[in-house]
């Protein structure tokens, strides 16, 4: 065989190679769940904070056992249920959730599967996920007499969102901070910029490992498909402009295509669901007046609403 048939060969050959090894490398980021770490029982909680809350112990109906807390709040029907990021815990959300409590609403915000204090299982993409925020939701209105709910999402957890939400027609309103669009996209975009060669195959290959481990499709993670589930409820999208993980036009692909009320912030300068560090007064407060507009939290001293045009 001439030699530069076997030079074709074996460039085919370490192209393939290069495609299996950067698919397997992405495929363990995005659904495999990191190992327990010696500092998982090392982080605040809300009794730091000096909040009024309750340790619980939640199961999905696909019997997963996670970890919620619960921020109470008497005299308030409001909830609000806080999804946090990809492969994330309830702990990276104790900011926002002790400053929408201390606003007058009830807050739960919980860990995913997978994550420390729930049983370990493979990270789906906000796929499987749903089922957390469902028991989380079913929780909420066992709490809360006459409860009505909105979902907080971040990154992936807003798109566990909205895709818990469509099925869910008695959630009322959904903040949506750093959605991604359409996973095959948000993947084709990334890989295609760290590897400078074609992304479709690397995204392909990582497909098909996660349907053979789990059943489950890229496709199945798709917020764009189903936004008309959502309608008519309001939605509200947060973005950082320089968002270098979920670009910005995710978040603006998302409100251009949703038929139903919609409002959208970006935050110039922010990154990746960095709008809440960006300026923490000012997130609270907007994501709160959205809230407390759409779930009917009357005007006390604890919320102060403020209007659109309060802010640039």
């Amino acid at each position: 065989m001439p030699p530069s048939i076997w030079l074709l060969i074996f460039l085919a050959a370490a192209l393939l190679a290069a495609y299996l090894g950067a698919a397997l490398v992405l495929y363990r980021r995005l659904f495999v769940p990191a190992p327990p770490g010696q500092l998982d029982d090392f982080l605040f909680t809300p009794w730091e904070f000096q909040a009024d809350y309750e340790e619980a112990d939640l199961v999905t109906a696909d019997g997963v056992h996670f970890g919620a807390w619960y921020f109470h709040q008497p005299g308030s029907a409001q909830v609000v249920v806080v999804s946090p990021g990809h492969k994330g815990q309830r702990q990276s959300l104790l900011g926002i959730s002790i400053g929408l409590w201390r606003k007058g609403f009830n807050v739960v915000a919980y860990s995913y599967r997978g994550m420390p204090g729930s049983d370990r299982r493979r990270v789906t993409m906000g796929i499987d996920e749903v089922n957390e925020l469902q028991a989380a939701i079913a929780f909420a209105r066992q709490r809360v007499k006459g409860a009505r709910i909105g979902l907080l999402g971040y990154s992936m957890g807003a798109v566990v969102s909205m895709l818990g939400g469509a099925g869910e027609p008695s959630i009322e309103a959904f903040v949506l901070d750093s959605p991604f669009s359409d996973l095959r996209l948000l993947l084709e975009e990334k890989v295609g910029r760290l590897i400078h060669l074609p992304a479709a195959p690397v995204v392909a290959l990582t497909g098909l490992f996660f349907r053979l481990r789990s059943g489950r499709r890229l496709a199945e993670s798709s917020p764009v498909a189903m936004l008309g589930a959502l309608e008519p409820r309001p939605l509200f999208f947060i973005h950082g402009g320089a968002d270098a993980t979920t670009a910005v036009h995710h978040s603006r692909l998302l409100h251009d295509r949703y038929r139903g009320p919609r409002e959208i912030w970006v935050v110039q300068g922010a990154p990746h669901t960095g709008a809440y560090f960006a300026d923490r007064e000012l997130y609270v407060e907007r994501v709160a007046a959205f809230f407390g507009r759409h779930l009917g939290l009357s005007r006390t001293n604890q919320l102060r609403l403020i209007d659109e045009e309060d802010v640039s």
